[in-house]
């Protein structure tokens, strides 16, 4: 500054009157510039600093936040883990001491040999070893399932062994649907429910799930379609569609009424107290209806379609007839499935005068389709279950029912990485590559779903 003012100097002073003092004044004046100057400068660099670092602890303080959150919402699942075992427990404690009590008062009374004292005391050896086991792993005894054999019988003697009330629950499924079926048997399970049997539709998903140790039975007048994967709207799907009609039909000539229900179904309550009594057959809608009438030709209405993913069938003569004339129209037309075959027989049965059966349709709004589910076309949405049909793909239905809180990753962990194919990336031209095909595996060691 003092240079500066030095070099103005002479050009606006004359030489003879810029002395000593006028040098002394353009250097206080310099001095206090730069002063100024230099607090400006270094005061704005503080205050970018110092904003700086301000938005960078308060993004620390937001990421804090939400790990805060997180870790809330785990201690809250565990907390309610560690209730829901301790009430096991409670029960397992209040029956032992109903046992105990039992036995006491049968020895009192002379009623028991030693040899039932005995056992008895075995029954109590094993019950301690069962509490002691859930306590060292509560995640499994979550999802405990009462065992209920047999789960490896051969052929039909599986279903009839299994039924309860003279019902069987079916669930057809093959290797491309098996992470759906294994997501419904944990729906089963939090239900309780144990009378159902796995239709295993091709050889590699029989295996896998023979290896889980759950009850999975092949049908011996069913031929398997393909060890392939099979999507709607591809051949094989029409093909495995339309055989389930065969299995249906002998458990139905068995004695047993038949509840079928697609792999790709979620339960949320036991469907069995809705099943109409008055009908012979109750169906679930098929199309974007809250509800359909009894008995009606639905066969020429383009929309109004029943559905046969889930429906109940009684075991009478004429259901048993129906479902042979619609097997035998789905194999030799060139109807895609049993959906239309089944359509078709009854609008055959009701020209012909013929119907001496009855058939209705479940609620369909807690009975909810894909479409009528996912666009929320009911008010109050507290469906029995919920049919991820409507919905072309697998990717797409898992990641529906995902968002839904459908899916079940805890029952499962294991597949969960195999249940979606990997996402199509983009190439530099912007156009997708091809995702590579790969092979579901599944690791039978863990979590075994009985």
């Amino acid at each position: 500054s003092y240079s500066f003012c030095t070099l103005l100097a002479p050009p606006l002073f004359p030489s003879s009157s810029f002395n000593m003092l006028n040098r002394i004044q353009y250097l206080l004046i310099g001095l206090t510039a730069g002063f100024i100057a230099g607090h400006t400068i270094g005061g704005g660099l503080l205050i970018s600093r110092g904003a700086a670092e301000r938005k960078a602890l308060r993004e620390e303080l937001d990421t804090l936040k939400i790990e805060h959150e997180r870790r809330g919402d785990v201690v809250e699942h565990l907390k309610g883990r560690i209730e829901e075992h301790e009430e096991k427990k409670g029960d397992l404690v209040q029956q032992q001491i109903a046992k105990d009590i039992a036995l006491q008062n049968a020895l009192h009374h002379g009623e028991v040999a030693n040899e039932v004292h005995i056992k008895a005391f075995e029954d109590h050896s094993h019950d301690e070893e069962d509490s002691s086991s859930m306590n060292s792993d509560s995640s499994e005894a979550a999802y405990e399932e009462p065992k209920l054999e047999p789960y490896n019988v051969v052929g039909h003697e599986l279903p009839l062994r299994r039924a309860q009330d003279n019902s069987i629950i079916v669930i057809p499924c093959n290797l491309g649907y098996i992470s759906f079926a294994l997501n419904l048997v944990c729906s089963l399970r939090k239900l309780q429910i144990t009378n159902y049997v796995l239709l295993a539709m091709d050889k590699e998903v029989l295996k896998q799930l023979q290896e889980r140790e759950l009850p999975v039975y092949s049908d011996p007048d069913l031929p398997f379609v393909t060890e392939k994967t099979a999507e709607w709207a591809e051949s094989n799907f029409h093909s495995l569609v339309c055989t389930k009609l065969v299995p249906v039909t002998n458990l139905l000539k068995k004695g047993l009424n038949v509840l079928l229900t697609d792999a790709d179904i979620t339960w949320r309550k036991n469907p069995f107290s809705y099943v109409r009594q008055d009908l012979s057959l109750t169906f679930s809608i098929g199309s974007c209806h809250k509800s359909l009438p009894d008995n009606a030709d639905l066969s020429k209405d383009k929309i109004a379609k029943l559905n046969t993913g889930f429906y109940f069938a009684k075991s009478t003569p004429a259901v048993i007839s129906l479902f042979e004339r619609a097997y035998q129209i789905c194999k030799k037309g060139s109807l895609t499935g049993d959906q239309p075959a089944i359509n078709t027989a009854i609008h055959q049965d009701i020209q012909s005068g013929n119907r001496k059966y009855t058939y209705g349709f479940f609620n369909g709004c807690l009975f909810a389709n894909g479409c009528v589910f996912f666009k929320h076309l009911c008010e109050e949405e507290d469906p029995v279950i919920v049919h991820a049909n409507f919905l072309v793909g697998r990717k797409k239905k898992i990641r529906s029912l995902q968002k839904h809180g459908l899916w079940d990753l805890t029952c499962h962990p294991d597949i969960d990485q195999y249940s979606l194919p990997p996402k199509e990336e983009k190439k530099d031209d912007g156009s997708k590559k091809k995702s590579r095909s790969f092979l579901l595996v599944l690791n039978p060691r863990r979590n075994n779903l009985r």
